[in-house]
């Protein structure tokens, strides 16, 4: 038996001339019915914190190799006790791409500490202080936003051959 009607010539209508026809409502939208979707590259506000951590860490090895040899060490150990919170945050910084949520929290919580100590340095009369000071303010900035919080609490799918640690 022929069929009567032939299918219609488009292929968005025609099943058998290209597929079945697509449907671009709002079950289709990544985000409906789940919630905001997680970003997939990391933000600028990350990697303007990262970033920044980065340079600061950097200087502040920098300028202690130098006050070892133009001061002396003692002043150069005083210059990193200081901004020991800088220098762990700047390690945790290699990693905003790969861990979870607990990162992010704890570098606000170190940088909060900076912040902290460099305004004991400049109250101290320390003018290399308001550095520090102001990247801590920063990165605390950066890390507050929304956009940061959905980066580091996206869900994440294990490596081949390791073990999901939610």
């Amino acid at each position: 038996m022929s069929n009567q009607f032939p299918p219609p010539s488009d292929p968005q209508y025609n099943p058998q001339a290209g597929g079945l026809p697509t449907y671009t409502g709002p079950a289709q939208d990544p985000g409906y019915g789940f919630g905001p979707v997680a970003p997939q590259k990391m933000p600028g506000v990350v990697r303007a914190a990262q970033i920044i951590l980065w340079v600061l860490g950097g200087l502040l090895i920098l300028g202690s190799v130098g006050l070892i040899f133009t001061v002396n060490p003692e002043t150069a150990g005083a210059a990193l006790g200081v901004n020991v919170c800088l220098l762990v945050a700047a390690g945790m910084a290699f990693r905003f791409g790969t861990v979870g949520h607990g990162i992010r929290v704890t570098c606000i919580v170190l940088m909060s500490v900076q912040i902290v100590m460099a305004l004991g340095g400049a109250a101290n009369g320390n003018p290399a202080g308001l550095l520090p000071l102001l990247a801590a303010i920063a990165v605390v900035v950066l890390l507050s936003q929304s956009i940061a919080g959905a980066w580091f609490k996206r869900p994440r799918t294990p490596a081949p051959g390791q073990a999901y640690a939610g």
